[in-house]
């Protein structure tokens, strides 16, 4: 999906604590003056060191707290020599932040203030402003220490999933969900386990694992799909045994992807090399009908997704969009392959997504179909692309490149370049504050120009989020899909939500005017009244209504729109055009 935050890291991965929640003993607050002290965090993904943190959290006379650290870190494909500073009020909120070094390549020499929901940028080129909510914690990419004050805004006492508010207008899912008792490792024996409590954060796509120790700082950090791990020094021999424990809960509620009972259809596991990497997906086949079946490829939106395109709200666990594509699909006799996106689920190639674009993930696409081209029981010329959101942008691609593609179905592709995109989803938040005056709204708004200007014309990034440094920002901002859509002489099928409001509706008017005026008379366009970007039933259409949407499937009027069209579509006659 298309929204303002890209994460690149792990899709959701669905957490239970070990045994029942309500049996937990008690957990040491997040938020005491156990916090202050001095400290070192270890880094390492797959087991290889690749950074270290030294650290100073202190408590301050009349409640608050001050901190520093220095950041060292060698990351596939970039670097970080970062010194940092935190001051924040008694209930960890913060006043000041100042960093400077260098971040992934870039320099950084930032100091922000925080004040009655106003954040004030200045770096040696002047000063911004960003409107923020009261109260959010602030977080620095691959800076360990400030995630102490995220997870001191989790109420131990209360236990449950919490809400935590993050700078500048996020929210973070957090949720106890068991406690570690571990011994070191090489400990023969000991005569007693150490407890540590793991608390799992969801953002947007990505899952984080914390582990507090019986005082409540901040012990470990986990990846778990990434291998990356961030253990406090004086714990360093805990961090293979926390990793285990963590990864026997994962084996447990690693999902299923294989066939349901007596399904018409088989599922395959299976591998497909990728350079250095390797794409995990699932391969499902017709069980009966005449072979070499036709077959279609998934492509998910933006944001790193495992292969069913699940969403990280407990309230929409059923929804798995892509999944139930594949299953639809398989049962009317078309072949499906999802496969997990690079560097998440079973996927390797982790270390390559800080300078992906969607172009690279479009190569992605292109292995996938050249994969199938191998297989006897497929047919090579009867080859369809489904791609969702960021998919629907990638689908085109491959279809403008090889001519022996079959078709394209564009669920809530965009339509507009990706600086139009990007800047009507900053801009929605403010349009909705009521609590923001026209000036403040109008300031607003200017400055989130300002800022896709600065990342489109090469400027200084370093005093922007994190977002706008990475390639991927850049490529979608200044990529027009309707260049490329005149481009494509496959047939074209175009669904959207009318309600979208990540991808709104007249891009998908867009798309099939442009590629009919290029001459393409096989173009179908379906708008789904009162859906949203996840094709569900809403009233918005809004993100902030996700984690109240009643449905978490999508209606059988889309699934068989799609279906039907593909089927039509890929049949072994020569299609009619214009359907």
């Amino acid at each position: 999906m298309l929204t303002v935050i890209l994460t690149f890291l792990l899709h959701t991965l669905l957490l239970a604590q070990q045994g029942n929640k309500t049996q937990l003993p008690p957990a040491a607050p997040l938020l005491s003056t156990a916090l202050c002290g001095k400290g070192v965090f270890l880094t390492s993904i797959a087991g290889t060191p690749v950074g270290r943190e030294t650290f100073e959290i202190k408590c301050v006379a009349g409640g608050g707290y001050a901190a520093s650290g220095q950041t060292s870190a060698k990351l596939p494909g970039a670097s970080i020599e970062v010194e940092t500073t935190m001051e924040l009020d008694k209930a960890a909120s913060p006043t000041k932040f100042t960093s400077k070094g260098t971040m992934m390549g870039s320099p950084v020499d930032q100091t922000i203030t925080f004040a009655d929901g106003k954040a004030t940028i200045r770096t040696k080129e002047g000063a911004q402003e960003m409107l923020y909510e009261k109260g959010a914690a602030f977080i620095m990419n691959n800076v360990q220490y400030p995630m102490t004050f995220v997870a001191a805004q989790y109420d131990t006492s209360r236990g449950g999933v919490q809400s935590i508010k993050l700078f500048p207008n996020l929210s973070v899912n957090m949720e106890r969900t068991a406690r570690d008792a571990v011994q070191p490792a090489g400990a023969v024996a000991a005569p007693k386990p150490s407890a540590f409590d793991r608390y799992t954060l969801q953002l947007g796509q990505a899952t984080l694992i914390l582990w507090a120790d019986a005082q409540g700082r901040l012990a470990a950090i986990s990846l778990p799909k990434q291998k990356y791990v961030a253990v406090r020094e004086e714990y360093a021999s805990f961090a293979e045994p926390l990793q285990a424990a963590l990864a026997s809960t994962m084996k447990e509620l690693k999902p299923d992807y294989s066939a349901p009972p007596d399904a018409p259809f088989t599922a395959e596991e299976v591998k497909i090399k990728v350079r250095d990497y390797q794409l995990a997906g699932t391969l499902l086949l017709p069980r009966s009908g005449a072979r070499p079946f036709p077959v279609v490829v998934t492509s998910t939106g933006s944001g790193q997704q495992t292969r069913d395109e699940p969403v990280p709200y407990p309230n929409l666990r059923e929804y798995k969009i892509f999944r139930q594509i594949a299953e639809h699909l398989a049962a009317r006799g078309i072949a499906v392959l999802r496969v997990d996106d690079r560097g998440v689920g079973d996927s390797t190639g982790f270390e390559t997504l800080e300078r992906a674009t969607t172009f690279d993930f479009a190569d992605d696409v292109r292995a996938q179909i050249a994969y199938l081209r191998t297989r006897r029981e497929l047919d090579p010329k009867r080859i369809a692309i489904v791609g969702h959101s960021e998919g629907g942008i990638i689908a085109p691609l491959v279809a403008a490149s090889d001519p022996q593609l079959a078709a394209i179905a564009l669920l809530a592709g965009t339509g507009k370049r990706g600086d139009e995109v990007l800047l009507y989803q900053m801009n929605r938040p403010l349009e909705l504050n009521a609590a923001l005056s026209d000036e403040e709204k109008a300031k607003a708004r200017a400055e989130n120009e300002r800022i896709i200007r600065t990342v489109i014309e090469g400027g200084d990034t370093s005093r922007l989020p994190s977002l706008f440094h990475y390639p991927w920002t850049k490529a979608f901002m200044t990529y027009d899909p309707i260049q490329t859509i005149r481009k494509v002489h496959q047939p074209i099928l175009i669904v959207q939500g009318a309600i979208d409001r990540q991808v709104t509706a007249d891009q998908a008017e867009l798309l099939a005017k442009a590629a009919r005026e290029a001459g393409n008379a096989d173009v179908t366009l379906r708008i789904f009244p009162g859906l949203n970007h996840l094709f569900l039933p809403a009233t918005t259409g809004d993100e902030s209504e996700y984690a109240s949407l009643e449905t978490s499937r999508i209606g059988d009027d889309v699934i068989k729109t799609i279906g039907d069209w593909l089927l039509f579509k890929l049949q072994r006659s020569e299609p009619a055009k214009g359907r």
